[in-house]
């Protein structure tokens, strides 16, 4: 009888601790929301071939940038130290490195939200 009732008593914990482990995860999903494409980082002007700078609208602070060329090479990270307008430089290797395809993208992450990446021409 002690073995049963044990059992019984085991199965039972098994089940309440899987209840609470898929509850936690429902939680943890809910948590991560998406950026509006309103209030999403765009560039406030088009990028010219080997131009060393980037100019950025809609920032917010601590997220992370990540400058990516068209072979999806990493070209720069920055962070944003405030919310607004930023903008970010290039060295002149990085500006060449960029301007080797026809278009380039950045991917945001920010803490709370998905990351999201944007796709952009490369202007001549």
């Amino acid at each position: 009888m002690k073995k049963v009732l044990g059992y019984v008593a085991s199965v039972a914990a098994l089940f309440a601790l899987g209840g609470c482990a898929s509850t936690s995860a429902q939680g943890s999903k809910a948590s991560v929301k998406t950026v509006s494409t309103a209030k999403q980082i765009k560039l406030r002007t088009n990028y010219h071939k080997n131009a060393q700078k980037l100019e950025f609208k809609n920032g917010r602070k601590n997220a992370k940038l990540t400058v990516l060329n068209g072979k999806k090479q990493c070209v720069k990270k920055f962070s944003v130290a405030n919310k607004g307008n930023f903008d970010i430089k290039l060295s002149k290797a990085q500006a060449k490195k960029l301007s080797q395809c026809k278009t380039f993208k950045y991917a945001v992450a920010q803490k709370g939200y998905k990351t999201y990446t944007v796709s952009n021409p490369v202007c001549k």
